[in-house]
């Protein structure tokens, strides 16, 4: 489990082990997600500022986003 801080908007970082699920829970804040370390990859996905989900496939990188 990796808790991120959701006030550092735009940052990109690298997980040191892949999700494959994310909880958010904030009302202004949301994650988008990359299959690619360093944020990169073709397709990212982007959570909802509530949202519960298993992801679609393992994701390596992450950054916060106004949601």
């Amino acid at each position: 489990m990796v808790t991120v801080d959701l006030d550092d908007l735009g940052t990109c970082h690298t997980l040191a082990q892949a999700a494959r699920s994310v909880q958010v829970v904030s009302g202004s804040a949301s994650l988008e997600l990359f299959p690619g370390a360093d944020c990169t990859g073709a397709t990212s996905w982007r959570t909802g500022s509530l949202a519960q989900s298993d992801l679609p496939r393992a994701m390596s990188s992450y950054r916060v986003v106004v949601a």
